[in-house]
């Protein structure tokens, strides 16, 4: 898949079947809208591609202030690709897309830069200025500039409408299987591993402590089954989020278990998955009683994960 940085830097000269929207996720309600991108890029001989901003547009607006991001630009682009999407645009919301009035995103964007013949949006997808563009008004707009818009619905699971925000909340508030079901794969955080105070090590339980950015979107505390991929191969683990209690610890740490792996990891990257959560965090009496809940901790995770896909289908 080609990625490309600003709209600026597009040759229109192939026309284009475009999504538009944050795609923060790529969660179920998503993939329906990028799988009938595809099918219509086929069907009308068009360039399939995803138009979004690599910044989240109310991080813009409250200045730094917006929501933690599910899937970071690296993780978005491998799910994209998977797909088969041909071109990734990420354009960078700031003051000058965000003063365009919709009929200006329209003509100067989707039409003059990018060669738009067909735009595929969710039925809630807003542009332009203020969001002042709906649905209704970008259809209107493809009479006089010569587009096609198809309109996907939104996607209603367990009674409940599909979407970034739940998702957020679910991750959150630690309910990580109702969030793997609306993501349609396990949720992820792919990080660099760097030193901790290794007191796993010393307990005779090594952990790969992640570097947490300000980005990552955290989990809730506690201790989760994880299935850890490392150049391309599969581990399972037991990933415990939060403070260290039973050492009066005060920052938030992400640290894996890895089952079964030799070897050093620190300065590489890894990719979590979280499967389930297993349980909260405690306070320990003494370093030893919690080995032996880790001992308990790495059986669960292997009753629960041996036999699993690595990854939601």
């Amino acid at each position: 898949m080609k990625l490309i940085e600003g709209h600026k830097l597009i040759n229109s000269n192939r026309e284009k079947a475009i999504a538009l929207g944050n795609f923060d996720g790529v969660h179920i309600g998503h993939q329906r809208l990028i799988k009938a991108l595809v099918e219509k890029s086929l069907e009308y001989n068009l360039e399939s591609c995803v138009y979004t901003f690599k910044n989240h547009p109310l991080e813009y607006m409250l200045r730094g202030e917006g929501p933690p991001v599910i899937t970071p630009i690296e993780m978005k682009k491998k799910i994209l690709e998977e797909f088969n999407v041909e071109t990734l645009i990420l354009d960078e919301f700031n003051n000058e897309i965000m003063s365009l009035s919709p009929e200006l995103f329209v003509k100067e964007i989707l039409v003059n830069r990018l060669n738009c013949k067909i735009a595929i949006v969710g039925f809630d997808y807003r542009f332009g200025y203020k969001a002042q563009g709906d649905v209704e008004l970008l259809v209107e707009l493809s009479k006089k500039y010569g587009y096609q818009v198809f309109v996907i619905d939104s996607v209603i699971l367990h009674n409940e409408k599909v979407s970034s925000s739940s998702i957020r909340a679910y991750i959150q508030k630690g309910c990580i299987d109702l969030a793997n079901q609306l993501l349609g794969r396990y949720y992820s955080i792919y990080s660099k591993i760097v030193h901790g105070m290794g007191r796993g090590k010393f307990l005779g339980y090594p952990t790969a402590n992640s570097l947490i950015e300000s980005f990552h979107l955290i989990p809730m505390d506690g201790v989760y089954a994880t299935f850890v991929d490392i150049d391309g191969k599969t581990y399972m683990g037991a990933t415990c989020v939060g403070t260290n209690p039973t050492f009066n610890g005060e920052n938030t740490t992400i640290e894996t278990f890895i089952i079964d792996y030799k070897g050093s990891l620190y300065e590489k990257f890894i990719e979590i998955q979280f499967v389930m959560r297993l349980r909260d965090n405690y306070k320990f009496e003494n370093p030893e009683k919690l080995v032996e809940q880790m001992m308990v901790d790495v059986e669960n995770v292997k009753k629960h994960l041996q036999g699993r896909q690595t990854m939601l289908k």
